[in-house]
């Protein structure tokens, strides 16, 4: 069975997110390899970029006001505008921001769970989480179908689609694409993606 590398990014993680992923957390597709990321402001989000557990990742967690704490050293921006510089650098990881403001739905946020006698934080996210889960775990199946189609295509380099497989496996040596064979990838996976809509 084919694993899915989740990693969780906090400076203070919610213990609930850690033991509902770490304990709870299943899907019928996959088997879970879970690891956590302490966050530390004084390094800055450069140091994020480069960590081999963040670049080998296919679901990353990531709290939304990491980069916006005062003693951020290298900039502050929320953990949405991050998403959006992992997702430039590294378009095949999935990224879910939790925030403790009210989710904003255009920006694919959820809200962390708030202290409530009715229902435990596992219980919270047992409901809440789980659903963007198998979500995003079902975009890294897709993308691995179609990975597999253009393993069979002639007209691509097979360092590209090598390289591409290694990247939706969680291998960081997909970093080693220049800007315009990523390009070329994206274009042929869009394009493999809008063959298979005409098909269904």
């Amino acid at each position: 069975m084919d694993s899915i590398k989740i990693i969780y990014i906090d400076d203070e993680p919610d213990e609930s997110i850690s033991e509902y992923l770490q304990e709870e957390y299943e899907h019928e597709d996959f088997i879970k390899d879970y690891k956590e990321v302490p966050f530390k402001s004084e390094e800055g989000y450069d140091k994020l970029l480069s960590n081999p557990l963040i670049t080998e990742a296919n679901i990353i967690l990531i709290d939304s006001k990491l980069f916006v704490n005062g003693s951020v050293v290298t900039g502050k921006f929320s953990g949405e505008e991050f998403k959006v510089i992992l997702k430039k650098m590294f378009p095949f990881i999935e990224v879910l921001v939790i925030s403790q403001n009210d989710p904003i739905e255009d920006y694919g946020t959820l809200q962390k769970y708030r202290s409530n006698p009715a229902e435990t934080g596992i219980e919270y996210y047992s409901k809440s989480l789980k659903g963007h889960l198998d979500n995003l775990v079902e975009n890294i199946i897709n993308y691995r179908n179609i990975a597999n189609k253009l393993s069979q295509n002639d007209g691509i380099d097979r360092f590209l689609i090598e390289k591409i497989t290694e990247s939706l496996n969680g291998s960081s040596q997909y970093d080693e694409l220049t800007k315009q064979d990523i390009d070329q990838l994206i274009s042929a996976f869009k394009e493999l993606q809008r063959g298979m809509g005409r098909q269904c």
